[in-house]
This record gives C-alpha cells, sequence and structure tokens, in this order.
C-alpha cells in the first residue's frame, strides 16, 4: 500500500531548502554538511535523503529554485516598460535591488558555491544562460527598433553580465558600496553608453547633471 504525504513532505522540503540557504550562505559549500543541514531544518537524515538523494542533488535544487524565482522577478519587473532599453534598464536596476536587500541569496549565488570544481560550478549554467538570453533579447530588440546600432548582441549580452557580477562579488567581498543599490546608477549609465544610448532617455536613477 502506497503513503503519500503531500503537506508534511512539502513542509519539510521548504525547510530543508531554508536550513541549506543559512548554512551554505554562512560556511560555503565545501564546509556545509548534511547534519548541520538536518538540524537547522529540525528534521531526519531519513527525510533529508527521501527529498534529496545527495548534497549536490540537494544544491543543485536550490540553486535552479532560487535563480527562477529571480529570473521571474526581473522579468516581471519590466513587461510594462515601453521599449527594449526601458526593460533591460529596469530589468538591471532589479537585479541589483534584489541582490542588495538578498545577500544571503547572493552570497550563494555568486560566491559560495563557485570554485568549488566544474561540477558545482555547471550548476549555474542554466541561471547565468537565462539572464545572458534576457539581456541579449532586449538589446536585439533595440537594434530592430532603431535605439542602438547593429552590434553583436549576444557577446554584449555576456560583457554585461560580467560586468553585473564584478560589481555584485566585490560588493560580497568587501561590503562596499552600502547599499549595493547605490551602484545602479553609475552601473545603468556605463552600460548604456556602451552601446550609444543616452541614459537619461532610459535610465530612471539618471538625472539632468549627468
Amino acid at each position: 500500500m502506497r503513503h503519500s504525504f503531500p503537506a508534511e513532505t512539502t513542509s519539510t522540503k521548504e525547510r530543508i531548502i531554508e536550513a541549506a540557504i543559512e548554512v551554505l550562505a554562512n560556511r560555503g559549500y565545501s564546509s556545509a554538511g548534511v547534519q548541520e543541514i538536518i538540524d537547522k531544518a529540525g528534521t531526519s537524515k531519513g527525510s533529508f535523503y527521501f527529498h534529496f538523494p545527495s548534497k549536490e542533488k540537494m544544491v543543485s535544487q536550490l540553486v535552479n529554485q532560487m535563480g527562477e524565482r529571480l529570473i521571474q522577478k526581473v522579468d516581471d519587473s519590466i513587461q510594462s516598460q515601453p521599449t527594449p532599453l526601458h526593460r533591460v534598464s529596469l530589468g538591471i536596476d532589479t537585479l541589483i535591488s534584489t541582490f542588495s536587500k538578498q545577500q544571503k541569496i547572493a552570497r550563494i549565488l555568486l560566491l559560495n558555491i563557485m570554485g568549488h570544481g566544474i561540477t558545482t560550478d555547471k550548476l549555474f549554467l542554466p541561471t547565468w544562460n537565462r539572464f545572458s538570453q534576457l539581456i541579449e533579447t532586449e538589446l536585439k530588440d533595440a537594434v530592430s527598433q532603431g535605439q542602438i546600432d547593429p552590434i553583436d548582441t549576444a557577446l554584449l549580452a555576456k560583457v554585461w553580465l560580467g560586468a553585473l557580477h564584478e560589481i555584485i562579488v566585490q560588493w560580497l567581498l568587501t561590503n562596499e558600496p552600502k547599499p549595493l543599490s547605490k551602484t545602479i546608477p553609475g552601473l545603468t549609465t556605463a552600460l548604456l553608453r556602451s552601446v550609444g544610448a543616452d541614459p537619461k532617455k532610459f535610465n530612471k536613477h539618471v538625472t539632468d547633471k549627468l
């Protein structure tokens, strides 16, 4: 006879994920032990392995879940914007603002798991590719609508993503600037100017003094 406990298993899985976020943010991937996650979640080893075959599988699901939520948040925030450059500008704003408020998530996605081998690093490829595609799509539309001159949008999307990554990682390592959102005006201005766009037209943080 098969048993199902949908409410209980969902709750337990969520507690494990939340506990893993805390442990991974504070200790990093290598030092994060399954037992510590189990203790913080207030569950059992059997429950952990019922939901996740291994720590690696748990981290994979966690990264995918956080990445998907972040991408959805950015995508939702830009839908009402009138043009591609308005959308990509607000997307940068949303991403930086979100990380500024959720440093633990930023630490996990950009610092504490990366660099522990090709297997763990590859966990982030789907999320990075989705963000790169989101930027590339808006830049392609900006070209087609005559907002910017023709350019290698695939390459430029990766350059923009690299700049965002560097700004956030430096903040995680040095805790400067406070808050991270202080970087939004200058960063967005630099990125828009890199495609020959006037930042004052598309960046809500840019004043007439720029």
